[in-house]
């Protein structure tokens, strides 16, 4: 979850598909896009909605874009936004069940470290 881009993004959407259990992409915003970011955070939703997975967690302010873009892309997926990382924290818990398989990826700035200790430690 260190640092994220639109395309190791969608490669770790790729990858989760694979997953055994629940797959769950819990996204935050990507950093440094420059003025394409908007765009860049929709085409990521729109890969997501075309993956195999069950749930997209987005959190942050470009994040809603993804969302929203995923939801349209595939409106049978369950997308939940969070706006801010407190509260993804806050509501982690009611997300997540033993024997999920949870990508964690986001731009460092978003500090999704605590995302996934708190996952750890559930």
């Amino acid at each position: 979850c260190y640092n994220a881009n639109p395309m190791s993004m969608k490669a770790s959407l790729d990858v989760l598909q694979d997953g055994a259990g629940r797959r769950i992409a819990v996204l935050g915003d990507m950093g440094e896009l420059g003025e394409n970011e908007v765009q860049l955070h929709e085409e990521v939703g729109e890969h997501a909605g075309k993956c195999d997975i069950d749930v997209l967690i987005c959190t942050g302010k470009l994040c809603r874009n993804m969302a929203e873009r995923a939801q349209r892309t595939n409106p049978d997926l369950k997308v939940i936004y969070e706006p801010d990382r407190e509260s993804l924290l806050e509501h982690l818990e009611g997300y997540v069940q033993d024997g999920d398989t949870i990508l964690v990826k986001a731009s460092h700035f978003m500090k999704f470290e605590e995302v996934v200790t708190k996952l750890e430690n559930m």
